[in-house]
């Protein structure tokens, strides 16, 4: 029995009947307002040679993230400042990892066996690992306390054996602390040459950084017997049968040694306080997700009321993402936040392409930060970045062809959500809104190839992984169809209808290019222009999902079948899908599984889902759907999941995928909001619109006939959806 029927069935009310003794009992509703106990992961077994993604730690600040140990950990990470990120030094051996153990002079995470595997469990506000060795249980709560740049783990050892143990334990600490003051994009800096001094009354090693101002201090309470080789904090034990002892873990960030070693202390002091109110914090969030005119919040969800595990489990999978990216930092340089990734690839930034793929319920639960974001990228050059960094506010990295359209559509869910349209008068960098959202949906017009379709260029600006996915791309070029229609929509309630009506035709008119020179007749799939006049057919979902979502209506009868097709013979699979079919020929270029035929990246099963409900057959996507939905029992979809004829599933999941070379997928996404966006759009049905009103045409029958949305905000009311559609909800 798994968690999700144990709650239905538990507290149901039951009954013996008469003839053959059966068990029965009533359905019942699943949690509106999830437990952190009821996100949790489920318990992962790994041992050391094990490809699998490194659950991470966080608070508002910042994050930590586990590494494969019972006890180590990496990647400490409160930008400005690092500890244990990658030293620069000779020969760097990568990621530092602190807080090692060591056992009776052995290595105990270096194992094959599965008796010893470390088991680990993700919560929303602590990671829990265990593992036995020998008869001795190791167990560990990571955690990273509120308001605080620290990372602390409460340390318990038992033994299980039937007779006295003599244990030496160790823990080797190390850090490489570093502030860094630039733009952040790959990875977290290290400093190699820290200077370190040992504290033994305190329990504590202290270092402190050369070329920066930043200090961490380390340490174990009870403090240990001795320190080995000046980084091994060392305890001799006895433990009786079944005796368990307790050590508490500190790693504190600060600007000076002081502040360091006196942080460290105190919160050693309150270690337990700390903890439980840690988890305190973590509650109130899932909350105030929820409520009305929380403190936490800009926005709110709806509750979603409902007796299907599939329909709870899609939406909490969004819920798990989104809570995952927040960022609510003093050091950041234009306020609360939302990043991309949470893990120790590309720790600090925001990119308009992933976060406008959870737009609709960014929209509602967070719309202020959503905005703000969408202004600081009005004041950046977007057509030479891909993302910006929240520590500086710079924008780094090469541009993005999806740039345009991730902001549009960004903005699109604001002002259909929020009703703000005062927002389109606001002067940013000298010029309203509504001027910068036109120059969006038109840049295009600035890069046309030879076809008549914007050319995107190389590979950098579009998939990465994908080499003939260049130039002139349907999916992109689709994004200005719908870019275009939107922006029309604003000008003609500006009064400026003649600049209206020519986006609508330039729209037709390109979305018929689109479907004339781009579109594999009788394939389901789409091929990409290139400057010499040659086309290059590309079996990817992305132009699948993004035609669908951006000029459906554009499409024949005959083409929606084609695609639909295409996408249960070549894409899906039975836990999860493909980005790439696995008969495309550059199907042997990359194997990034986020955009390739081993996997595919977090939004990609939800975006695709939109689309097929507006062409397919509502009973199979949801069973495909059931399936899907599994893969958050890792806790927040990954920035990508393997396809199961590459990894088995994770009981009943599709496959998290990993952070090693070459796969290098982190541990969640904001984008995985989008299976909250799919809920309401597709499932429940819902349109806003932004000036004729909120409409539904819900599908749930396949799902779950009573299932509800309440509280959904729509420009200032709240309304209820339901099988017969939506209303507002009664004061």
């Amino acid at each position: 029995m798994n968690r999700r029927t144990f709650l239905k069935l538990s507290g149901a009310t039951t009954a013996i009947a008469a003839q053959g003794g059966v068990l029965s009992a009533a359905p019942r509703s699943l949690p509106a307002i999830p437990s952190l106990a009821d996100l949790a992961s489920a318990r992962m077994p790994h041992t050391f040679m094990d490809l699998f993604n490194l659950p991470i730690a966080m608070n508002d600040w910042g994050y930590a993230q586990t590494v494969k140990s019972v006890s180590a950990i990496s990647a400490v990470g409160f930008p400005p400042y690092a500890c244990c990120g990658i030293p620069d030094v000779p020969w760097s051996p990568g990621f530092l990892i602190t807080c090692e153990l060591f056992l009776n002079d052995r290595f105990p995470a270096l194992s094959d066996d599965p008796a010893q595997a470390v088991t680990y469990q993700w919560f929303p506000h602590c990671v829990v690992r265990e593992q036995t060795v020998d008869e001795i249980r190791f167990r560990t709560t990571l955690f990273l306390p509120p308001q605080h740049r620290a990372a602390m783990q409460k340390i318990e050892i038992r033994n299980t054996s039937a007779g006295s143990r003599t244990l030496t334990v160790g823990f080797n600490m190390r850090a490489a602390i570093a502030k860094k003051t630039t733009a952040w994009f790959t990875n977290l800096p290290g400093e190699g040459d820290n200077l370190s001094s040992w504290d033994a009354p305190n329990g504590r090693i202290l270092w402190t950084a050369q070329h920066s101002q930043a200090a961490a201090a380390q340490g174990i309470h009870p403090p240990a017997d001795e320190l080995v080789a000046g980084n091994v904090l060392t305890y001799h034990l006895i433990l009786a049968p079944g005796e368990r002892r307790e050590f508490h873990f500190v790693c504190a960030l600060a600007p000076t040694a002081a502040e360091a070693a006196a942080m460290h202390d105190r919160l050693q002091s309150s270690f337990a306080d700390l903890e439980a109110e840690n988890e305190r914090r973590f509650e109130q969030l899932l909350r105030s997700a929820y409520t009305p005119g929380n403190s936490d919040f800009s926005g709110h969800l709806p509750r979603l009321q409902t007796e299907s595990e599939t329909l709870w489990n899609l939406w909490q999978n969004g819920l798990k993402n989104l809570l995952t990216a927040r960022r609510v930092s003093p050091d950041s340089s234009y306020g609360p936040t939302y990043i991309t990734l949470s893990g120790h690839v590309l720790p600090t930034l925001s990119f308009p392409w992933d976060t406008s793929l959870s737009s609709l319920s960014l929209a509602l639960l967070d719309p202020q930060p959503m905005r703000n974001l969408v202004e600081i990228w009005f004041q950046r050059d977007m057509h030479q970045h891909l993302a910006t960094d929240y520590i500086t506010g710079e924008a780094v990295g090469p541009w993005y062809a999806v740039n345009d359209m991730a902001i549009v559509r960004l903005s699109r869910d604001y002002l259909r959500i929020t009703g703000d349209f005062q927002w389109l008068n606001k002067s940013i960098a000298g010029k309203p809104v509504l001027d910068h959202l036109v120059e969006h949906a038109t840049h295009w017009k600035t890069i046309v190839g030879k076809n008549g379709l914007a050319d995107y260029g190389g590979i950098s600006n579009l998939l990465e992984v994908v080499s003939t996915y260049i130039h002139e791309v349907a999916g992109m070029n689709a994004g200005n169809v719908s870019s275009m229609r939107f922006v029309a929509e604003l000008l003609d309630h500006r009064g400026r209808g003649s600049e209206a009506a020519q986006l609508r035709a330039e729209a037709t008119a390109l979305a018929q290019r689109i479907n004339s020179v781009l579109y594999v007749k009788g394939k389901g799939w789409w091929r990409a222009g290139q400057p010499d006049g040659s086309f290059k057919e590309v079996r990817h979902c992305y132009d699948f999902l993004a035609v669908l979502d951006n000029m459906s209506q554009d499409l024949s009868d005959d083409q929606k079948r084609e695609m639909a097709h295409f996408f249960w013979t070549q894409l899906a699979s039975k836990k999860w899908m493909r980005a790439l079919a696995a008969g495309d020929p550059d199907a042997t270029w990359n194997v990034r599984p986020d955009h390739s035929c081993l996997g595919a990246y977090a939004a990609w099963p939800p975006e695709c889902a939109k689309g097929l409900f507006k062409t397919d057959d509502p009973a199979r996507i949801a069973a495909w759907l059931e399936q899907v939905s599994r893969a958050g029992n890792q806790g927040p979809i990954g920035q990508a999941h393997y396809v199961e004829q590459v990894v088995p599933p994770l009981q009943g999941g599709a496959y998290k995928a990993s952070n090693d070379a070459p796969y290098i997928e982190d541990w969640s996404c904001v984008s995985g909001g989008a299976f909250i966006d799919m809920t309401i759009e597709s499932i429940f049905g819902v349109a806003p619109s932004l000036y004729n009103g909120i409409h539904a045409a819900p599908q749930l029958a396949v799902f779950d006939a009573n299932a509800r949305l309440e509280g959904l905000r729509y420009q200032g009311d709240d309304y209820t959806v339901s099988q017969a559609g939506i209303a507002r909800s009664r004061k």
